[in-house]
């Protein structure tokens, strides 16, 4: 009779715990069907921007990026109201983010559902993990590359084993910093291209070493010829970014700025791609004997001194005419008619969409 009894207790504790295992994987199941629901919405929203914007070519912008209330598309009939799309109590909000790429537009969606959905960015996912400490993302001052008697907020990786790697086809891009209206600032690989800075004629020097200053330089015509009118190339990166101005202004040798408030009293608006200003390079370091851009302490704890490939800056040296920055694991500069690695530097466009990844390099960022 004991064992009978003790039998009814293991079958009652074994089918229970099948119950409960049951009852979970329902609610993870209900909770995914839900999370895929929400983003049926985001590609409807994406769907109902494209219609409207087709009806209304005048309103995409010629640069840059625009947002547009969900509302208003619902509003216009372009879009049905989220209240028939979602659970009894639920309230939606979304925005539409448009960008002008270099050869088309891109369109994100973003959706705010309270505590039962939103949708996640890249930024947002980068700057939960904010530091004071060690490797990671820091929180610093730069002076604004669009108005240079401007401080603004940015959050810049600094270290050796920073976790910003993401994968776009074939090649890794690094992230450098994020801003706080969303956007994100990366750095390709040196592997992309291969360029001379600059090979003109050198009036001062009478040889031709080439001229020192970007806005008119090979590297920039080199940028537009074999990346940006390259309509089947850098296809994946093209879809994510939108333009930023580009910081180009000359650098001493004993100058030891690092807000770029040198850098950015010459600028260049409107690029989808430039190169990476020498102070940028200089705040991925985390030696605070990194004092001037060819200190040889620059190298240490800093991600962007790892690759074995040499690669430009965009900073010229302000001491003479025809040197330019460029990095060998440490900064030092050479006449522009040089031939080296290109890494291409863009800013993400606000709104992209995080998908997976931890940022390693096993496990890189995925975004759309």
């Amino acid at each position: 009779m004991k064992s009978n009894k003790k039998l009814i207790v293991i079958l009652s504790s074994f089918v229970g715990g099948i119950i409960l295992l049951i009852i979970i994987l329902m609610l993870i199941a209900n909770g995914g069907s839900k999370s895929l629901g929400y983003e049926k919405i985001e590609k409807n929203i994406v769907s109902a921007g494209k219609n409207y914007f087709k009806d209304h070519e005048d309103k995409l912008p010629s640069q840059g990026t625009i947002e547009i209330n969900a509302s208003k598309l619902i509003s216009e009939g372009y879009l049905s109201d989220f209240s028939k799309r979602v659970p009894s109590g639920v309230t939606c909000s979304g925005t539409l983010a448009v960008s002008k790429t270099p050869n088309d537009y891109s369109y994100r969606s973003s959706l705010n559902c309270g505590d039962d959905y939103k949708t996640q960015t890249l930024s947002n996912i980068l700057l939960e993990k904010v530091t004071t400490s060690n490797n990671g993302l820091y929180a610093m001052e730069q002076v604004s590359a669009d108005d240079p008697d401007q401080v603004e907020n940015v959050y810049i990786f600094r270290g050796d084993a920073v976790n910003n790697y993401i994968k776009l086809g074939d090649f890794y891009w690094r992230i450098v910093k994020v801003y706080e209206d969303g956007e994100i600032a990366v750095l390709g690989d040196p592997e992309l291209l291969i360029a001379r800075w600059d090979n003109r004629y050198n009036i001062d020097t009478q040889k031709y070493h080439g001229i020192n200053i970007y806005d008119v330089s090979r590297m920039k015509d080199s940028i537009k010829t074999e990346v940006l009118d390259y309509e089947d190339g850098y296809k994946i990166i093209k879809s994510l970014i939108t333009t930023h101005t580009a910081c180009y202004g000359k650098r001493s040798l004993d100058n030891t700025s690092k807000d770029g408030s040198v850098e950015c009293q010459e600028t260049l608006k409107d690029q989808y791609f430039s190169l990476l200003p020498v102070y940028d390079f200089m705040n991925a370091s985390l030696d605070p004997n990194c004092q001037h851009a060819e200190d040889n302490s620059c190298y240490n704890y800093n991600y962007l001194a790892e690759h074995s490939e040499e690669w430009w800056t965009l900073t010229g040296v302000e001491d003479d005419s025809e040197n330019v920055y460029f990095v060998d694991k440490t900064v030092e500069h050479d006449y522009a008619s040089t031939s080296r690695g290109v890494r291409l530097y863009a800013h993400f466009a606000p709104n992209v969409k995080y998908i997976s990844g931890s940022g390693t390099e096993e496990d890189p960022y995925v975004v759309e």
